[in-house]
């Protein structure tokens, strides 16, 4: 792959990581579903890319569940509460409307929305029945129900082959499509169905971005994705939405304020979008706490920077990421975590990600107080500039310009978006793009 390619894929890569680390009962889920569905696509005979679109929408359909049903499985019952219930039933919708938004990947966005589609047309969201549901839908029902069926849950153990089948039987023009389930039982009759393993599930996911991508990827494209990433993380915690956008902006201007250039900034905006992914595995009861969390609740947010730094560390093409997600929340005196590195051990990256990302939490509302507001937070970073947080860095932050604060939760300027693309492009490495000053195009 091009470099553009090949980081654009490694997002996704993250992307799809990420929608299996969650905590509770869908626990990779999403991935052993879609191992399964392109092995049933083979046998149904849809071409490459057909099963590759397979790959990434049984990770991806349940993306509409993240801020908006996480009890569901965070705190898995045996029979869902009514209203747990009918948030659930909402999210195919929500995760269509989110995969269609995601550059090279709007095809899977039918794929998402009829994932819950049963043969009988009882299932939703449209109710559809028969050869009116899409074939790939039809794969991901039964590959879904499988896999939910051979995994533990609150009311029972995980089920062994001969149930499932069993189950897969009954459900025949009722659940699921009578082809596809006979491809199903007939792979599973003859042991062919092999066991999960990463190690196959990133070389299938590879495979799959290969085939669906163009051959060139525009860094338009790649800005989109990490939006779509960054919201994704957002939506976990209903206290900072556009918290990973702001820190962005804020970190490639303390760079420009460093005289940073070239790929430390290009670094360090993708590091503002990504720095939070680790909390994509940590319970909502915690992230919207109001009061004082326990040991062992903060033990999930202190384990949230190796979270998100070890799924990066595992895509070669996002490896120079981990330095920033997984330090962001050290301090200058040691007294930060995970590892309490201290002054200049604490890698640059991080020490402008952490005043970067304190600030942002301080003028935010959280479930224990409003915010702060910008004076007391630029008071603070003056205050702790050589305690929480470097001195050069915390300068650097201080003589950042006013119009940088004041455009933080406004939309991108509207003389940018008229500029040509080659200009918006090149806004990673040109510190033109964080200022209000009026920039020449020729």
């Amino acid at each position: 792959m091009d470099s553009g390619k090949a980081f654009y894929a490694g997002l996704l890569e993250a992307l799809t990581s990420v929608m299996g680390s969650a905590k509770g009962y869908l626990h990779e889920h999403g991935p052993r579903v879609g191992m399964l569905a392109t092995q049933l696509g083979a046998e149904m005979g849809l071409g490459r890319s057909d099963r590759s679109a397979l790959v990434f929408a049984a990770v991806l359909s349940d993306m509409g569940m993240v801020g908006l049903a996480e009890d569901a499985w965070e705190n898995p019952v045996a029979q869902l509460p009514d209203d747990v219930k009918a948030r659930v039933r909402q999210h195919p919708e929500r995760s269509e409307s989110r995969v269609s938004e995601i550059p090279h990947l709007e095809r899977l966005a039918p794929l998402v929305r009829h994932h819950h589609e049963w043969w009988d047309g009882s299932g939703y969201p449209d109710a559809l029945s028969d050869s009116d549901i899409p074939i790939g839908a039809l794969i991901l029902r039964i590959a879904d129900t499988v896999t939910a069926l051979g995994a533990d849950r609150p009311h029972r153990s995980a089920l062994g082959k001969p149930e499932i089948a069993d189950i897969v039987r009954a459900g025949v023009g009722k659940e699921f499509g009578p082809e596809v389930a006979e491809k199903f039982l007939a792979l599973d009759r003859a042991e062919e169905i092999p066991e999960f393993t990463h190690a196959a599930y990133r070389h299938t996911v590879l495979r799959a971005a290969e085939h669906l991508l163009p051959e060139e990827v525009s860094p338009i494209s790649t800005d989109q994705l990490l939006v779509i990433v960054a919201n994704l993380i957002d939506a976990k915690d209903p206290y900072t939405g556009g918290h990973s956008r702001r820190v962005a902006v804020l970190a490639v201007a303390v760079a420009d304020q460093m005289g940073l250039e070239g790929h430390l900034k290009s670094q360090l905006w993708s590091v503002g979008y990504l720095h939070d992914l680790g909390k994509l595995a940590v319970p909502l009861r915690v992230l919207a706490k109001n009061g004082k969390l326990t040991e062992e609740e903060f033990a999930y947010i202190r384990a949230h920077p190796g979270d998100g730094a070890e799924i990066l560390g595992r895509i070669p093409t996002l490896e120079d990421l981990t330095t920033g997600v997984r330090y962001h929340h050290e301090r200058w005196d040691g007294k930060g975590y995970p590892e309490g590195l201290s002054g200049e051990r604490i890698p640059l990256v991080a020490q402008i990600m952490a005043v970067c990302d304190s600030y942002d939490a301080m003028t935010s509302k959280r479930a224990y107080r409003d915010s702060l507001g910008p004076e007391f937070a630029r008071d603070e970073v003056a205050r702790e500039a050589g305690t929480q947080f470097g001195p050069r860095v915390a300068e650097a932050f201080l003589e950042i310009g006013k119009d940088i604060f004041e455009g933080l939760n406004g939309t991108r300027p509207m003389s940018l978006s008229e500029l040509p693309q080659r200009v918006q492009t090149l806004r990673h490495i040109d510190p033109r793009w964080f200022t209000s000053q009026a920039i020449e195009t020729g």
